[in-house]
């Protein structure tokens, strides 16, 4: 009976993670910015373009950190990026392996050596405390897989996009989205390094010194033009590789050191 129930939890757990890559130098884990499956030229396809060494990342549009931990959003689909791949619709929720949706089992199936949160601008509508009692849960599961500040980085939300006629997001502005860095920024402390998307923005050549970031597009890359251009949230363009290319210089560097 024993040997029975051995061979039962080996033949699921290993089907858990038969679609994983193995470890990897950097787990990324983030929305839409990181992984929507319209665009192609948002932050996340530009951070699959200057990462070094080996990582995977993954995104899934509309989610916050909860919904990698607890479930939720099963029907939107997650787009996974590697050095190979620049951009795999995976698909929705439900037919994917733990390994590619739930963060305990991402880190076990990847075993990385760091790891990258951007997570903020789907917590618009969300009050102080549900921001911080969200962040809590997840440094409690990254503490119990000895994922440690050194190894740790979580990027926040940046400034908002120009728009051509209407803000789309109206709650999308610079008092929440310092509100919503602050909390996040003074939960982690101890436990994550703060990577401030309005910070490291502050000296680009696309901020226009106020509040907002300049949209620049580049050819050949849809979701910055067209129905996108009143799209406030998401950044795009010249702004979002900018992002990804200041955080791409922190992570390697990082990565380089150990």
């Amino acid at each position: 009976m024993k040997k029975f129930f051995f061979i039962f939890h080996f033949v699921i757990s290993s089907s858990s993670f038969a679609n994983c890559g193995g470890p990897q130098d950097l787990l990324v884990i983030g929305d839409s910015q990181t992984g929507a499956t319209w665009s192609r030229s948002y932050f996340g396809n530009f951070l699959q373009q200057c990462l070094n060494g080996k990582f995977v990342i993954f995104g899934k549009g509309g989610s916050n950190p909860r919904t990698w931990y607890t479930g939720g959003l099963e029907n939107v689909e997650i787009v996974k990026r590697d050095p190979v791949n620049p951009h795999i619709n995976l698909g929705p929720g439900p037919t994917l392996p733990l390994c590619q949706k739930r963060l305990s089992e991402m880190i076990e199936g990847y075993n990385p050596k760091k790891i990258l949160f951007f997570f903020g601008d789907n917590m618009i509508a969300s009050s102080d405390e549900e921001i911080k009692k969200e962040m809590l849960s997840l440094l409690e599961i990254i503490s119990k897989k000895n994922i440690y500040r050194e190894n740790c980085f979580f990027l926040t939300p940046s400034f908002e996009m120009e728009v051509k006629t209407k803000r789309n997001v109206t709650r999308k502005n610079l008092p929440n989205t310092e509100r919503i860095r602050n909390i996040i920024s003074n939960t982690i402390l101890n436990k994550c390094q703060h990577i401030d998307g309005l910070e490291v923005m502050k000296n680009s050549p696309y901020f226009d010194g106020k509040e907002l970031l300049r949209r620049v597009l580049i050819q050949g890359k849809a979701g910055c033009g067209g129905a996108a251009e009143n799209d406030n949230i998401h950044l795009c363009g010249e702004s979002a590789k900018d992002l990804a290319e200041k955080v791409c210089t922190i992570l390697n560097e990082s990565m380089e050191e150990n």
